[in-house]
């Protein structure tokens, strides 16, 4: 027997239990289809299946920052990860950087402290190098890449980890990899950016902010993703 049910709600005749199938049952969802558990309490579900989360997605658009808030920022999750895609300034030469808050975007202190590696590839050469110029010491930022350009066509796209940012017993840490085609006025090149670093107090972070060394971000996608 085959055929199709159309209902808008399944509910159960007595009690608050519902029954679908027998033992052995498979339910197929059709592609394409979404299941939406937003607000749903789960049981019988692997640990692993509330233990990743997309939290936010912020969409910049000629936007000053992008800024996660203490309602995003919380003990809920111990670690931290932003994806930022198709991210252009407004300017050429500018640099991507990241500040932290521990008052939720009050005041952003200078405690940011780390050292950035850079391999780049173009037309005056290839290497990889310290970029000791870029390092960030007791700086109320830390920049995730370096002369990037302004053209449409030139995104940077990258991930940046953080360790723990409620803790108040251990620095937060972080780690960043980023890459994009560079400014340059006699040579285009491909820079791929690492950085390691810590925020130097035991602070609690609860705001995290993305801007350009100067200017606007034109355009770009940032997601931020929680990790139990």
């Amino acid at each position: 027997m085959s055929g199709e049910i159309k209902v808008l709600k399944i509910s159960p005749t007595t009690g608050t239990d519902v029954t679908m199938g027998d033992s052995g049952d498979k339910f197929t969802f059709t592609s394409g289809s979404e299941v939406d558990l937003t607000g749903v309490t789960k049981t019988g579900f692997p640990a692993e299946f509330d233990s990743i989360a997309l939290l936010s997605t912020q969409n910049a658009s000629t936007s000053a920052s992008v800024n996660f808030d203490n309602t995003l920022i919380t003990s809920d999750y111990r670690t931290y990860e932003v994806r930022f895609m198709n991210l252009v300034g407004v300017s050429d030469g500018v640099s991507l950087e990241m500040q932290f808050s521990d008052d939720n975007g009050s005041n952003f202190d200078s405690n940011h402290n780390n050292d950035m590696a850079v391999g780049y590839a173009g037309g005056g050469g290839n290497g990889i190098t310290s970029d000791a110029s870029n390092d960030s010491v007791n700086a109320d930022n830390a920049r995730l890449g370096k002369d990037q350009s302004f053209d449409a066509g030139d995104s940077m796209g990258g991930t940046v980890t953080i360790q723990n940012p409620s803790s108040t017993s251990f620095m937060t840490t972080y780690q960043a990899w980023s890459s994009y085609i560079t400014f340059n006025a006699s040579n285009v090149y491909s820079n791929s950016i690492l950085i390691g670093g810590y925020w130097k107090t035991l602070a609690a972070v609860n705001y995290i902010r993305f801007r350009m060394s100067s200017g606007n971000i034109a355009t770009g996608t940032f997601q931020l993703w929680g990790y139990k």
